[in-house]
C-alpha cells in the first residue's frame, strides 16, 4: 500500500529537523558522538512520559538463566565483549560475531567464546563506525564464504573471506564507494531466500544522499550472487529514501521484507520494504496520510527507541512463532510485534531496562533468541559484564 508518510506540519519540519539533528546528535540514532538526552520509550502512540527502569543487579557468574512467570527464559551466556555489532551462524552451529573496533570472534556450539579473534580487520572506528555488519554465505558449505561491512576513513566498503582452520583469509572488496560519516553509517548485511546480498546504507549525515539515485547512501542494496561471489560491482538500489536502516528479515510464508530505521527525534519505523520504493527520508516523516508518493512504516515510534537489529521466530512449538522481535538501543529493551499478515496487532516492550542498550537479535539454529548488548559504544552505562551475549528462550506455545 503506497500513502502519505507525513502530516503537514511533519512534512514542513522535515528538512528542518534533519539539519537541525545534525547538530545536535540526533536523538534516536544508535552511536553517534554526542548523543542527547532520549525521550522515554514508548508504545506506537504517543504516552506520558517516564525514565527506563535501572539496570538490574549483576549476578555473580551471571550464567543462571532467569524466566519472569510465563515469560521467555534469559541467560547470559558470554561476557566481556567490545562493542558487538552482530552475529551469524554457521551450519554447524558455530557462531561469527563482529566487535566494532574490528575483531571477528567465534562462538563454539555450547555457547563457549574462543579467546582468539578468527581475524582482525583494519577498521576506522569513528562515531558509529567501526567492523559492522556480518553474513554467512547460504552455500557455505562448498565455498566457506564469509562476508563483512567495514568503515575506513575514506568509505564503506563489503569485503568478503574464506574461513580456513577458525581463521578469515584471502580477503577481497566487492564493494565500495559507499560515503561514511560519523553518523548513519548503518551497516547490515543479510542473505535473502532469493540467495541475493541485500545491505543497509545510511545517509552518512547528509540527508540529501538518500534522495540521490547517483548514490548507494540512505539505501537498501542488493547484490546479485555472481557479483558477491566473483569480482563485486555496483549494487541494484532495492529500495530509497532510508535515514539510517537497521534490521532486515523475511516474514516466514509471505516473503515479505521488514526493514527497522531510525528516525530524526524519534518517530523510528517498522517498514516493509518493496522493490523500487520510495520510504521517503528526508522529505517525510511521521504518520500515515493518503496520497502520497512516498511508502509508510507499518508503525511508528514517536518517542525514540532506536530499533536494531531484528529476526522472525520460525522455530515451531513457541508462543511467539511468527512474531518480529526487534533490539532496541535508546528504549533499552527487545519488542515483540504480533502480526496479522503486514498488520501489526501487539508490540509489546521486553527486558526493559534489564541489559542497557541492545543492538542485534538472531535467532540461532536451536530457536532460541541471541542478543548483543552495545553498552560499550560510547553511549551506555557498562557494568564489568559489559558487553554480553544473551541466549533466551521464548515461552512455550
Amino acid at each position: 500500500m503506497r500513502s502519505r508518510r507525513s502530516h503537514a506540519l511533519l512534512s514542513r519540519i522535515a528538512p528542518a529537523a534533519a539539519a537541525l539533528g545534525l547538530l545536535l546528535g540526533l536523538a534516536s540514532c544508535g552511536g553517534e558522538p554526542a548523543e542527547s538526552p532520549a525521550p522515554p520509550s514508548s508504545e506506537p502512540t504517543p504516552a506520558a512520559g517516564g525514565r527506563t527502569q535501572a539496570r538490574e543487579p549483576e549476578r555473580d557468574g551471571e550464567r543462571r538463566p532467569e524466566r519472569s512467570r510465563g515469560g521467555p527464559r534469559v541467560e547470559t551466556i558470554v561476557t566481556g565483549l567490545d562493542t558487538p555489532w552482530e552475529i551469524a551462524f554457521l551450519p554447524d552451529g558455530r557462531a561469527l560475531v563482529t566487535e566494532r573496533p574490528g575483531r571477528v570472534r567465534l562462538l563454539s556450539r555450547a555457547g563457549e567464546l574462543r579467546r582468539e579473534p578468527v581475524a582482525e580487520i583494519e577498521v576506522a572506528e569513528i562515531g558509529e563506525g567501526g567492523l559492522l555488519g556480518l553474513a554467512v554465505d547460504p552455500r557455505f558449505r562448498s565455498n566457506r564464504f564469509v562476508y563483512l561491512y567495514r568503515t575506513t576513513r575514506d568509505q564503506i566498503e563489503i569485503l568478503r573471506y574464506r574461513l580456513e582452520d577458525e581463521e578469515l583469509v584471502d580477503e577481497t572488496k566487492i564493494l565500495d564507494g559507499i560515503d561514511v560519516g560519523p553518523i548513519h553509517d548503518s551497516g547490515r548485511l543479510r542473505f535473502g531466500p532469493d540467495e541475493r546480498l541485500y545491505i543497509n546504507t545510511g545517509d552518512a549525515g547528509n540527508p540529501r544522499l538518500a534522495q540521490d539515485p547517483r548514490s548507494l547512501n540512505g539505501k537498501t542494496l542488493r547484490m546479485e550472487p555472481e557479483a558477491y561471489r566473483g569480482e563485486g560491482g555496483r549494487p541494484e538500489i532495492f529500495s530509497l529514501g532510508h535515514r539510517n536502516g537497521q534490521g532486515l528479515d523475511w516474514q516466514p510464508g509471505t516473503g515479505r521484507l521488514f526493514e527497522t530505521e531510525h528516525g530524526p527525534v524519534g518517530f523510528d519505523e517498522v517498514n516493509i520494504l518493496e522493490q523500487g520504493d520510495n520510504y521517503g527520508w528526508p522529505e517525510a516523516v511521521g504518520s500515515e496520510q493518503e496520497g502520497s508518493r512516498f511508502h509508510a512504516p507499518i508503525t511508528i515510534y514517536p518517542d525514540s527507541i532506536a530499533p536494531s537489529g531484528a529476526s522472525f521466530v520460525t522455530m515451531p512449538g513457541s508462543d511467539w512463532t511468527g512474531d518480529f522481535v526487534l533490539s532496541a538501543l535508546i528504549g533499552e529493551q527487545l519488542r515483540r510485534l504480533k502480526l496479522d499478515g503486514a498488520r501489526v496487532t501487539e508490540n509489546e516492550p521486553l527486558l526493559k531496562g534489564r541489559y542497557g542498550r541492545l543492538r542485534t537479535v538472531r535467532e540461532g539454529p536451536d530457536g532460541a533468541l541471541y542478543v548483543l548488548t552495545s553498552n560499550r559504544d560510547g553511549r551506555g552505562e557498562p557494568t564489568e559484564q559489559d558487553d554480553r551475549i544473551l541466549r533466551i528462550v521464548p515461552p512455550a506455545g
